[in-house]
């Protein structure tokens, strides 16, 4: 059954000093192998918490917007990072969130979050909107069937999978490690 956090939890969560999973050597190296520095193009990390993604895209050369629907988390990432050049975090909600307000982007990406998204075939539909021609959508997510029976509502079914990876020009996956799985499909 999939969790859903209520954004109390997500706040309470991080004001509480929590944090996720930093972005390992194997993720950058991987990322690098698969989908390329930024060169100056533009991404989004949705559900960027507190913006340890988000910063490692702006070191790839990525001008960067990271976006979360908990408060408490955009107050962290901006006072970890600052108002970096190329980096900037701002208060928003990809499910209920305008997305017709947002330009296109070169690069989407959803670290450990896309799993949280209710409503996914929307969501989809919605970050190709927003992806500029060739654009990216990365997505590393855990699989409900590598995970404890406690935590499957951490993950993401084979059948979500199936959703995710259809309707794109170019789909590439790798494993990360014995939870992770990587996906960079392309528009």
């Amino acid at each position: 059954m999939r969790t859903v956090v209520a954004v109390e939890e997500w706040n309470a969560h991080y004001a509480a000093g929590h944090d996720f999973r930093p972005v390992t050597s194997e993720e950058k190296t991987a990322f690098g192998l698969n989908v390329g520095s930024g060169e100056g193009r533009s991404a989004l990390d949705i559900g960027c918490g507190t913006g340890g993604f988000a910063s490692f895209l702006r070191d790839q050369g990525y001008s960067v917007t990271g976006v979360d629907y908990a408060r408490e988390a955009i107050s962290m990432a901006t006072a970890r990072h600052g108002s970096a050049a190329c980096l900037s975090f701002r208060h928003w909600n990809a499910e209920s969130g305008s997305w017709p307000e947002l330009p296109s982007y070169d690069l989407i990406s959803c670290r450990l979050s896309y799993a949280f998204i209710q409503k996914k075939a929307e969501f989809l539909e919605r970050v190709k909107s927003r992806l500029s021609p060739r654009g990216i959508f990365y997505v590393m997510t855990p699989h409900t069937d590598k995970l404890p029976l406690s935590r499957s509502g951490i993950g993401v079914s084979l059948e979500e999978v199936e959703e995710l990876c259809r309707g794109w020009s170019c789909v590439k996956d790798w494993v990360l490690d014995a939870q992770n799985v990587c996906y960079a499909l392309t528009l």
